[in-house]
């Protein structure tokens, strides 16, 4: 099974569904595919668990990167359209495509 996260999507984020992925990663049979921006993926990793990247700490997930962020102001239907980098549109994209089996 492949899950795609919204990393960049909820209240807390990115830091709740970094923590909630890693911590499932040992408890679950799966791969799962944080979608966001890298950049800010990794300096959580290394803030939280102090290693440089993901692919240090478990090989059960990666990341897609994304450059766009939908913010709580913009309009959702709006945003949808014009952030098509965002990681809620990549993430559903990925799903559409087959590239994932549950966001």
């Amino acid at each position: 099974m492949i899950i795609l996260l919204d990393a960049m999507g909820g209240d807390n984020a990115p830091d709740a569904a970094i923590k909630g992925a890693v911590r499932a990663s040992k408890e679950i049979n799966a791969h799962i595919i944080l979608v966001g921006n890298e950049q800010i993926i990794n300096s959580k990793i290394k803030e939280f668990y102090g290693k440089e990247n993901i692919s240090e700490l478990t090989d059960k997930i990666t990341i897609r990167h994304t450059t766009e962020t939908i913010d709580m102001e913009d309009t959702p239907t709006v945003a949808i359209k014009q952030k098509k980098d965002s990681s809620m549109v990549v993430g559903f994209k990925m799903l559409k495509e087959d590239e994932g089996d549950v966001f």
